[in-house]
């Protein structure tokens, strides 16, 4: 699945029809708080659509359909989506200084097929969907923030769909290529025998078993309730708050300091031409790193020498870090999912927190002497994942968040939800224009590949320099998985 922002996306032209959710009742409001991400987005994007910047905080898919698809086949696909996940029919709203939640139970909801009209060229057609997608996830709007539908050609249309991010993340969006599919397949039939062979192309062999109906989906609420609860159980002196308190206080050596904190993490090997805190306009850069063939030569390499794929690529990315600034402690927020137990796997949703990944590399220059100490580190981090990251910050004296924190992801797609069609239906991962105050990463291993995908500030240091970093990631990563094993 490729990453890009919107702006950099070329649908070819065609007919577009929008999925509708039609209510026949009004919300019922419910009683569970946001989570502490949630909080923080809807909280940022009121604070920026009140100066008047224009939000884009959403998260899309788009991938293709083999001939002209069947709007009222997927209209009826999207309306078992919507009915089954609270995603797509439970939201918050501002209200007062908080924020109100309210959702629609399953069968309130009806989803129809609307015709937008032709688009003749890719620019238009791709102002028209940025658009479309800015007004319907806007955060903090009534009703779910959700647009959805498909670009109508010949040879072959194009499905998108956009949600708040406030309701999704990369997960979700695997779990809606394949569920979306699946239900496409069952109801695009030229007669009651069968599917069509376009609806059986477009998804390969029918899945063994069906997706469960409403009634039987968990929900991302039930995930919000029990994160408040294991965040009121927390106090100051909780020992699960003692990685947290380490990773705070670290200095460049590693040692406790006062310039430690979220401040600290600004520091990039290369300069940003920022102060590495106020939010300015974002750009992506995509690094492709190693093939299929080299990933899995990577992955056995970090193996050889106690380590897993996402040790190797932070153990490069410290090493970079010590050839260009001689600091040998790494530190870096990592992304660490939350679907802790099997009944939060088929959950769409926001199940993402940030682990505080920290290690101290060895006095040997190369890669297989870095990878156990980052192996353990991102074990520390992952096992620090059950604590809410706003109610650490809570507890800690002296701490903040920065508006949008740097971070690195690792995110094995191989094994996702219909990952093995995700090349052949070009299914991309959209996002709309980012802000950034440092630079974030996103190192994505797929069937096919492993890539980088980067968001830096958009200065000429952080668009010159982060590249020259980058570069020399990539080389450690490529001349480890091309090294002959012994």
């Amino acid at each position: 699945m490729r990453m890009t922002q919107i702006l950099d996306w070329r649908p070819a032209p065609g007919e577009v029809v929008e999925f509708l959710p039609v209510a026949d009742r009004a919300p019922e409001p419910h009683d569970v708080p946001p989570s502490g991400f949630q909080r923080a987005h809807l909280g940022m994007a009121a604070a920026r659509r009140a100066t008047g910047q224009r939000q884009s905080p959403w998260v899309a898919l788009a991938f293709d359909l083999p001939g002209r698809a069947d709007p009222e086949a997927l209209a009826g696909a999207w309306q078992e989506l919507v009915r089954r996940h609270e995603a797509y029919r439970a939201w918050y709203e501002p209200r007062g200084d908080g924020l109100a939640g309210f959702r629609l139970p399953p069968q309130a909801l009806t989803v129809r097929p609307v015709r937008v009209g032709t688009f003749a060229t890719t620019a238009d057609l791709r102002d028209h969907l940025h658009r479309r997608i800015d007004e319907h996830t806007a955060p903090g709007r009534p009703g779910p923030g959700l647009l959805a539908g498909v670009v109508l050609r010949g040879t072959r249309s194009t499905v998108y769909a956009a949600i708040d991010h406030a309701y999704t993340d990369g997960h979700s969006m695997a779990l809606l290529f394949d569920e979306l599919r699946t239900h496409y397949a069952a109801r695009a039939t030229a007669a009651t025998t069968g599917p069509t062979p376009a609806a059986a192309a477009a998804t390969g062999p029918t899945p063994a078993t069906t997706p469960a109906g409403p009634d039987e989906a968990v929900g991302y609420l039930e995930y919000n309730r029990r994160e408040h609860e294991r965040s009121l159980a927390l106090t100051p002196d909780a020992p699960e708050l003692a990685l947290w308190s380490a990773f705070l206080a670290a200095g460049d050596d590693g040692s406790a300091t006062a310039s430690g904190g979220f401040r600290a993490l600004s520091g990039f090997p290369v300069d940003l031409g920022t102060d590495g805190h106020a939010l300015v306009p974002g750009v992506r850069l995509h690094y492709p790193v190693l093939t299929g063939a080299q990933a899995e030569a990577f992955r056995a390499f970090c193996a050889r020498h106690g380590g897993g794929f996402a040790a190797g690529a932070f153990a490069a990315l410290a090493l970079a870090q010590r050839e260009f600034t001689g600091n040998d402690v790494y530190r870096v927020l990592t992304a660490v999912s939350t679907r802790a137990y099997p009944r939060l796997l088929p959950v769409h949703g926001w199940l993402v927190n940030f682990g505080p990944l920290l290690f101290r590399l060895p006095a040997a220059p190369d890669l297989a002497a870095a990878v156990p100490a980052a192996q353990q580190g991102f074990q520390r981090a992952r096992a620090a994942g059950d604590v809410p990251l706003h109610r650490a910050l809570d507890l800690l004296p002296g701490t903040a968040l920065p508006v949008i924190p740097p971070m690195v992801s690792y995110l094995d797609g191989r094994a996702a939800p219909g990952s093995r069609d995700f090349l052949r239906t070009d299914a991309t991962l959209l996002t709309g224009p980012d802000g950034a105050a440092g630079v974030s990463m996103w190192f994505n291993w797929f069937r096919d590949r492993a890539d980088l995908v980067v968001t830096v500030p958009d200065t000429p240091q952080a668009v010159q320099g982060v590249p020259k970093y980058l570069d020399r990631v990539r080389e450690i990563i490529l001349t480890a998985a091309t090294r002959p094993a012994p």
